[in-house]
């Protein structure tokens, strides 16, 4: 070690120089009389971006904010600091403190500069968005023929469901078709169907049906870009048709069911074939289940109603009121029987609807992942829950490790949660939203990457913690107390925790943007460029290939950096992961039905995509009698309500749908296994009044008689001014 002595006019510098580590970036000045603050902005700044841990490591090689603007990858890893967000993250940090504190001290010209800084960074934003956004964004359906030249919209619970994409405005026909066949038909087919896709015929339709053109007036082949340029309208919705091959005159949706009676021309021999089912004791289902009609006739404004029994549905039009309607029950409005049937024809049709429907297996998530909830919860009356979480509203996380860590906790227990300072008990509502942040914040703790396309930080201090074993044991702890999935997930990473050897690696899955240049840069270079990467490629595990370099041996060394990479750098925690989620046995049930369960951490595939729809479908309306004044007065209120759940889907308001379900159930996101009763509107006749959630009773008042513009004005008022918790 080299010890300088520097004399200034009453300064002393002491300036050490250490040999482990390059000269010109790890050194620490040690003023006199006017020694400067750097260690404790460092110390801050460490604290600020969450890396709290490494202020020793910092403090004994006398780092400073400046010195880390220099420090090289070697140096990062030589303290420690092997994950490359954190190095950057870092950086960047030190860099926007230093450029803040070389401006005027001045308060009035520090506001100055920073409010300039933001209107320029917007201004720039929208003009990226505006000119040179290099992607589009489309919104996804699926429809399927029922009859000749009419298709029906496939719902999510059938496999299909509104998903969103955003695609390279140079992608052409072919490649976005592919992507939307993946979306509804991962691996050529659709689970929830169990229908292969070559046994349709299929192509891409716009909004109206026509379908999308290969080239356009200008003699331009078919681009993503051209095809925004040639309809000029927004948001751009794209259709996946599909018809049967083999049947042309198929009323009906494929049923993953083989023996599912289908309709038949011949009404006289359908009707004895629905008569011997209906006999059968064993497709009476042992509850009564609510169900949504799907099933439409063509051309007519006709609906299937449910009609208070298990499974039978009757056709009610909407177009003749009801003469006599049964008074509703304390408890809710109750199902009624339609008393516009007119003959045996609309009946033989609603039992046939019923039937397709009763025979629609159950998803996974109502089988395997509820029998293995009912086997698993410890069940426990309300009042005499005895575990109790208390949680800080900013350390949420760390809230819920602390709780894990008591030796009195047991993951398999209910549990209540206490916001200290907050008034109001658990019956459901604190818990959801507990839950809902903890795996957000777990995912910023652990994940690294795009937003629901990361992968596991490469962390050694979080592996010595048992930090993502931890992480597995609180999903599962969410998953089975009614709390979300953690659908924040990259496909490769969820087929590395299921199985490893069936991966397919993607230049797509490298987080390092320096690594995925070089990746890339392997299939074009020559030998003189390849020799220049050859000691990287050495450093990377990546050896033995000697020129001539071919085109097998340029495929092989990709191949082995992309698996270094992908899974051997995070394998540790991978593994360590994988434990975590084995903790009551759910390991076990999430790798036998792998496909089923992906929806639980895919984004693209979960409830986290709430959308207009499924909001719909949980509602239960509690509306006046018929033909009274206030019933009238809902019906308005409730058009302006579907006018804001359309605006909150389409991006035209500041709330989006996981937001409104935030404030009326305390999760944004619906849980795994659904909510425990419908979410349920309630009216009250106060104008003045903004809407009031319950969270716990999953109940919305909202009032009467409200036009849209108004209604949108008071829910927008609510939701952003009520705080993040919302109980009554």
């Amino acid at each position: 070690m080299f010890i300088t002595y520097i004399i200034c006019s009453n300064t002393v510098i002491l300036r050490l120089y250490v040999p482990e580590i390059k000269r010109k970036n790890i050194f620490c000045l040690v003023e006199g009389l006017s020694r400067d603050t750097d260690d404790t902005d460092i110390f801050n700044i460490l604290e600020e971006i969450g890396m709290k841990e490494y202020k020793n490591v910092f403090k004994e090689n006398m780092i400073r904010i400046q010195d880390v603007v220099e420090l090289t990858e070697k140096d990062f890893e030589k303290l420690g600091v092997t994950a490359i967000g954190l190095q950057l993250r870092l950086k960047q940090a030190c860099r926007n403190h230093l450029q803040a504190k070389s401006e005027d001290t001045s308060p009035v010209l520090k506001k100055f500069f920073d409010l300039k800084r933001e209107r320029v960074r917007i201004q720039k934003t929208k003009k990226i968005k505006r000119h040179f956004k290099p992607t589009r964004r489309i919104y996804c359906g699926w429809k399927h023929a029922v009859r000749s030249d009419v298709f029906k919209v496939v719902t999510l619970s059938k496999g299909g469901g509104q998903q969103i994409i955003d695609v390279s405005k140079d992608t052409t026909y072919e490649v976005l078709e592919k992507q939307i066949l993946d979306l509804y038909f991962p691996k050529a087919r659709s689970m929830a169907q169990n229908l292969k896709l070559s046994d349709l015929n299929h192509y891409l339709a716009s909004f109206s049906g026509d379908p999308l053109p290969r080239s356009f007036q200008n003699n331009h082949e078919f681009t993503v870009g051209n095809y925004f340029d040639h309809i000029k309208t927004y948001p751009v919705r794209v259709y996946l048709h599909t018809t049967k091959k083999d049947e042309d005159d198929d009323n009906y949706l494929p049923d993953i069911s083989k023996s599912s009676p289908g309709p038949s021309k011949d009404m006289e021999s359908q009707s004895l074939s629905l008569s011997s089912e209906l006999e059968d004791p064993q497709l009476l289902p042992g509850t009564s289940r609510m169900f949504d009609a799907v099933c439409t006739d063509e051309g007519s404004d006709a609906e299937f109603e449910n009609a208070g029994t298990p499974v039978i549905f009757f056709k009610k039009s909407t177009q003749t009121r009801l003469t006599s309607t049964p008074k509703p029950e304390k408890n809710g409005n109750k199902p009624f029987l339609s008393e516009d049937l007119d003959g045996d024809m609309q009946m033989q049709e609603a039992i046939c609807a019923s039937l397709e429907m009763m025979q629609q297996p159950q998803h996974f998530i109502d089988l395997d992942l509820r029998k293995w909830t009912m086997n698993t919860l410890k069940s426990e009356e309300e009042e005499n829950v005895k575990q109790l979480i208390v949680v800080h509203r900013r350390h949420v996380l760390n809230s819920a490790l602390r709780a894990l860590d008591r030796a009195s906790f047991k993951l398999e227990e209910p549990f209540k949660v206490e916001f200290p300072g907050e008034l109001g008990a658990d019956y459901g509502g604190p818990k959801r939203e507990f839950l809902s942040c903890l795996m957000k914040e777990l995912a910023n703790a652990v994940l690294e990457g795009e937003p629901y396309n990361k992968t596991f930080i490469h962390s050694v201090p979080l592996l010595d913690k048992e930090m993502f074993f931890k992480a597995g044991r609180m999903i599962v702890w969410s998953i089975l107390h009614g709390g979300p999935g953690f659908p924040f997930l990259n496909s490769t990473l969820y087929q590395l925790l299921i199985e490893p050897k069936d991966v397919v690696y993607s230049t797509d899955d490298v987080i390092d943007l320096d690594v995925k240049n070089k990746i890339q840069k392997l299939q074009t270079a020559d030998e003189e460029e390849l020799n220049l990467l050859s000691d990287w490629m050495v450093e990377q595990g990546v050896y033995g290939v000697v020129p001539p370099y071919t085109e097998q041996k340029r495929d092989c060394m990709a191949r082995q950096l992309l698996k270094s990479h992908v899974y051997l750098r995070i394998h540790a925690e991978i593994a360590q992961f994988r434990k975590g989620l084995n903790t009551l046995e759910f390991y076990t049930i999430m790798k036998s039905n792998s496909e089923e369960v992906r929806g639980l951490f895919l984004h693209m595939l979960s409830n986290s995509m709430v959308t207009m729809q499924k909001i719909k479908e949980i509602i239960h309306i509690n509306y006046s009698e018929d033909g009274s004044n206030d019933k009238r007065k809902e019906e308005d209120t409730m058009y302006a309500f579907e006018l804001f759940l359309q605006d909150c889907s389409e991006d035209t308001s500041e709330i989006n749908l996981n937001m409104l379900l935030a404030f009326w159930t305390g999760a944004e996101t619906i849980p795994p296994l659904g909510f425990h009763k419908k979410l349920e509107i309630k009216f009250v006749e106060d104008p003045a009044l903004l809407p009031v959630a319950h969270t716990c009773d999953l109940l919305l008042e909202i009032s009467r008689g409200e036009t849209p513009e108004e209604f949108h004005r008071k829910m927008e008022l609510a939701i952003t001014c009520g705080g993040e918790f919302h109980l009554a």
